[in-house]
């Protein structure tokens, strides 16, 4: 399968497996399917970015995040 920017991807579990890095996302939480990913290139790195509807439980992550970022770049 050739992988294309601008489309959406599910992981193989054997992918998790293989690599076995507790940094990942989890490929299967709680009972819930795999995420899916979002690709975009940029030069010659191939990006794979998580997707959630999961809106309430990441936009404090994401404002505390700009929030830091803000601080830092005061500095």
């Amino acid at each position: 399968m050739k992988v294309q920017t601008g489309y959406i991807y599910h992981i193989k579990d054997e992918f998790f497996d293989k690599i076995n890095d507790k940094g990942l996302m989890i490929n299967h939480e709680n009972g819930k399917t795999r995420p899916s990913y979002f690709t975009i290139k940029d030069k010659d790195i191939l990006w794979f970015i998580p997707l959630s509807s999961k809106v309430t439980k990441y936009k404090p992550i994401i404002n505390q995040k700009e929030k830091n970022m803000a601080v830092a770049n005061q500095l």
